[in-house]
């Protein structure tokens, strides 16, 4: 049965502790996961650090070069994060997601997932030009639009309306909520970088070290980052909607 809308409070230590939990509860999957979709991304890390620079000081960079990895980079975050929104919203009702359940999902909305990671980072980019304080406006107001699409199978757009219409009244809470996970990240990568420190530097190629320790670090990011979203979204659809995790979930069936 669904609560009175208010009833269920959005709050950063309740986002954070429920995100955690369906983490740790999910953490061999959702890891192996975005380690897996991440291969892309690791296999063109490698691939440019196998070559000798050719850009030489005060020449132009390889701007295609640049292009491709940021495609990549999109196209690996937007199956993870539409993947793990969909296996989190399973475990937050007492369901498992199977890892090609996961996939599977993921692959039916990563395109409108993708083009609107770019309208976001484009819109971002620019209001960041602008003072950065637009920017970091445009980004608190878009956070949940990824779970508009998986979820609520919304256009780009509607995704980005629905995203704002949220967020109202809570983006100071979401703006905190990032910075904690922020600090978070960073001591995830220590302990990972402390970890593979004495790998590294008795390597006879660092570098390689150096790659594979941050292609971990950035796909536990993203893999949690994702259920952050995902739980932040149904927080703020119970507090101003009164829907519970089921009636949301449902739509997966």
């Amino acid at each position: 049965m669904a609560a009175e809308p208010g009833s269920v409070q959005f709050s950063i230590g309740r986002v954070i502790g429920d995100s955690l939990g369906v983490y740790a509860r999910n953490f061999v999957s959702f890891s192996v996961l975005a380690l897996v979709v991440g291969v892309p991304d690791l296999v063109l890390k490698m691939y440019h650090l196998s070559q000798t620079p050719q850009t030489a000081p005060g020449e132009i960079p390889d701007v295609s070069a640049a292009g491709i990895d940021l495609l990549v980079k999109m196209l690996v975050s937007a199956l993870t994060q539409a993947a793990i929104i969909y296996g989190t919203f399973q475990d937050l009702r007492g369901s498992r997601a199977g890892f090609t359940d996961c996939i599977t999902r993921g692959l039916a909305s990563v395109v409108p997932v993708i083009l609107g990671s770019l309208l976001l980072a484009i819109g971002v980019g620019i209001g960041t030009l602008l003072f950065i304080i637009p920017g970091i406006i445009l980004a608190l107001m878009w956070w949940v639009y990824v779970p508009g699409i998986v979820v609520e199978g919304k256009g780009i757009f509607e995704s980005f309306g629905r995203s704002r219409e949220l967020t109202s009244g809570h983006r100071w809470h979401i703006l905190g909520l990032l910075i904690v996970v922020v600090l978070l990240a960073l001591a995830v990568g220590v302990v990972i970088g402390l970890i593979t420190y004495a790998a590294v530097s008795s390597s006879s190629d660092p570098g390689f070290f150096g790659v594979i320790a941050q292609y971990v670090i950035d796909s536990l990011v993203t893999a949690f980052s994702a259920v952050l979203v995902a739980v932040g979204y149904y927080y703020l659809r119970a507090e101003k909607e009164g829907v519970d995790v089921n009636e949301i979930a449902n739509v997966f069936d």
